[in-house]
């Protein structure tokens, strides 16, 4: 973890102390694949569901992402 901060870093501070039109940029094609998704139903507990939707808010993002976001980084450890 720590060295990915430290190249995170680096390069921010290479970005910031560089005019980035002295680089020489290529052309790159990118594809962006979203997963299939599937619809499920789960049940829990409203003052959860609040909670939930509290701290999305805060975020910036729906309910539901972060749901996807905070199971993924679960199930990923």
């Amino acid at each position: 973890m720590k060295d990915s901060r430290d190249f995170i870093e680096k390069t921010a501070q290479f970005f910031d102390n560089i005019d980035t039109q002295d680089l020489e940029w290529e052309d790159a094609t990118i594809k962006f694949e979203r997963p299939e998704m599937v619809h499920v139903s789960v049940r829990i507990p409203k003052e959860d569901l609040i909670a939930i939707k509290k701290k999305a808010k805060q975020l910036g993002i729906g309910y539901s992402t972060y749901i996807r976001m905070v199971l993924r980084k679960e199930i990923s450890k």
